[in-house]
């Protein structure tokens, strides 16, 4: 018997500025619509149990908005029938993902027209109206005739069609929380969550242990250390979801998985009963985890992350056919018992993958939950009654620091603009410790450096992202602080007014490139000028465990168009570059090398540039078949760089 261990982890970043009562983004109200309600009517018709671990920062901020505390910029912008906020409608477009604004052709031909500054006073509102629709998932479509009528009418819509649309997000937002408020109290799911404001615990606890991990940066010799403060995130969580959802929370997802031995001992003062961590934390195999119930020094449980499985769900299934991955995940959870009992865990991101599956996850989540359901070999189970399972036990007293990434912090602290971060936000945290600790506001300014210490802030310095919305986090956190310093009655640091440095993490070809095609780094130059990419960096939710990708390099001259890949592993079977609006080009590992393809230290291809569409601007993705499983780089969107004749910019 396989006991399935599953949980959902559902997470946004508290985006409302301080003072404000306008959340300015789409961002909310679009994962209301797409991920959280649609998974919560499929909970609650299938029956099946599982765990959701929903986020203080997003509880409070679908709290709000249906209680009218807050305005919801996005849904306010639908209401206006102004067509001159042009500036609003980029911002929130901005915000959706790319596969949602290609859902409808008419809502494609709207974004082009916007976007080329050719659209109509009239088309604007047919615009507004479907940056709503397009968020809308397909479950949701399918239970609301006249939302289909209004998604199928497709231009011209009126005031009663917006407020319609706008009646349906109210509504939605006012029984999401009570649907799983209700499917948590009758036990059909157990709802865990995570400390506060989503910090890094290991490193608000101390900084410095970030220099003690696997890390191969240059880690910020900062004094920061403050474990009270992640006392407070774990209080402030803990009661947030206990008193919306009802019940005591038993169980804590530490954002991004982030533990240490310090951590450990901190949450055993909360009378919690599990944890999740990440098996590459726990130097253990596979089938020594999942035949144990591990605990901390014996005072609660602790789970670990199969990324097998929750890697197949969350990047290798979405390029199959939806029912045909359902089935066979089933198949691969029965047969990983055998004839033994046997723990599964899997928690990954319940809100990301779907936009990026065939059918939008609508045929596999259904498939796999009533295959699950119906399976003699597999017994679904929340982490609260699994913790009580027979297996045997074995208590930890002390563990890697570490998260879902690694045995490191990189993704969070260590790239410059990250760095410069945690300074700010190390000379703020001093300063109120020194200054404001008798001021009658101190538990508004502590809220406030809570804020601060949210994850999201230090991630989208460290990750690549677009310039944009890089910016959008750090004048998020440039507000916060400043906030921290009108509050305590100081001067706010012209240091932190200035705009940070936005360091270009996503890079373009700067010269030339023509490398010799053979497999091989020939020499220094010869790739000297081209974009190189780690591809573990391109990840912005759980990323796949073995990558057999490491980095991605690619240019190009006045002929062809040039890709090195360098691999961890070389058991792939093919490689493709595919082009947005060209052909995908695809080539067998096992064929014969030839003058444009050649695997052998590492992967080198060259494309002619006549087989390519002629842009200017070219977007680009590669596809990776290993394992009988298909990996897609970069997860979300393309590779994108505008080509240019670098002999013009030769100067002596």
């Amino acid at each position: 018997m396989t006991y399935l261990n599953l949980c959902w982890h559902f997470h946004q970043p508290y985006y409302l500025l301080p003072g404000s009562n306008i959340l300015e983004s789409s961002i909310i109200t679009f994962r209301v619509l797409y991920s959280y309600y649609p998974m919560a009517l499929m909970l609650k018709e299938t029956g099946v149990k599982l765990t959701c671990n929903i986020t203080p920062g997003l509880i409070l901020q679908i709290k709000k908005i249906s209680d009218g505390e807050i305005i919801d910029g996005f849904q306010e912008m639908l209401i206006s029938e102004a067509s001159n906020d042009t500036d609003r409608i980029k911002i929130f477009l901005d915000e959706l993902p790319p596969r949602i604004k290609e859902r409808n052709n008419i809502f494609q031909m709207l974004i082009e027209r916007f976007n080329s500054k050719t659209i109509s006073k009239r088309e604007i509102l047919d615009l507004k109206m479907w940056m709503h629709l397009a968020c809308i998932h397909p479950i949701l479509l399918s239970k609301e005739d006249t939302l289909l009528e209004l998604y199928e009418k497709g231009i011209g819509f009126t005031q009663k069609d917006k407020d319609m649309v706008v009646a349906y997000e109210k509504r939605v937002f006012s029984e999401i929380l009570s649907i799983y408020r209700e499917l948590f109290e009758s036990g059909s799911i157990e709802i865990s969550t995570t400390p506060g404001y989503h910090p890094i615990m290991p490193l608000v606890c101390d900084l410095s242990i970030a220099s003690t991990t696997k890390t191969s940066l240059k880690i910020p010799d900062i004094d920061f250390a403050y474990p009270d403060d992640v006392r407070q995130h774990i209080k402030f969580g803990l009661d947030v979801a206990g008193s919306t959802f009802g019940k005591k929370i038993e169980g804590i997802w530490p954002a991004e998985g982030s533990i240490s031995n310090q951590v450990l001992d901190i949450l055993s003062e909360f009378n919690v009963g599990w944890i999740g961590a990440d098996q590459q934390i726990l130097s253990e195999s596979v089938q020594e985890i999942s035949s144990t119930i591990y605990t901390w020094k014996d005072l609660f449980v602790m789970f670990f992350r199969n990324h097998e499985f929750s890697d197949r769900i969350g990047f290798i299934y979405q390029s199959w056919d939806e029912k045909n991955a359902a089935i066979d995940l089933i198949n691969r959870i029965e047969e990983f018992s055998g004839n033994q009992d046997k723990l599964l865990t899997i928690i990954l991101d319940g809100e990301n993958p779907w936009e990026w599956y065939r059918n939008e996850g609508k045929i596999f989540l259904n498939e796999f939950y009533q295959r699950s359901l119906s399976s003699s070999k597999i017994k679904m189970t929340t982490f609260s009654e699994a913790k009580n399972l027979s297996f045997k036990r074995k208590s930890i007293s002390s563990i890697p620091a570490g998260s879902w990434m690694g045995l490191h912090f990189d993704n969070w602290i260590g790239k410059p603009d990250a760095n410069k971060l945690w300074k700010i936000l190390a000379d703020t945290r001093k300063t109120v410790q020194q200054y404001a600790g008798n001021s009658p506001l101190y538990d508004e300014i502590m809220k406030l450096i809570l804020m601060a210490e949210c994850s999201d802030f230090f991630w989208w310095m460290s990750v690549p992202a677009d310039q944009t919305t890089r910016r959008k986090f750090y004048l998020l956190f440039q507000s916060i602080i400043s906030q921290i310093y009108k509050k305590a009655g100081l001067e706010i640091p012209e240091s932190i007014l200035e705009e940070i440095p936005m360091s270009k993490i996503l890079k373009e070809p700067e010269a030339f490139i023509s490398p010799v095609i053979d497999g091989k780094i020939t020499n220094f130059f010869e790739w000297l000028g081209a974009c190189e990419i780690e591809t573990g960096t391109l990840w912005t939710t759980f990323q796949p465990f073995q990558l057999p990708v490491k980095k991605i390099a690619y240019g190009y001259d006045k002929e062809n168009f040039y890709v090195r890949i360098d691999t961890e592993e070389r058991n792939f079977s093919s490689v493709s570059v595919e082009f947005k609006d060209a052909e995908k080009i695809s080539f067998d590992t096992k064929e014969i090398p030839s003058d444009n393809f050649v695997v052998d230290e590492c992967v080198e291809i060259k494309i002619p540039w006549q087989r390519i569409e002629k842009k200017d601007t070219v977007n680009f993705l590669i596809r990776v078949v290993y394992k009988e499983s298909e990996l897609i780089i970069p997860p979300a969107g393309f590779f994108v760089f505008t080509r240019k004749n670098f002999d013009d910019d030769w100067q002596v």
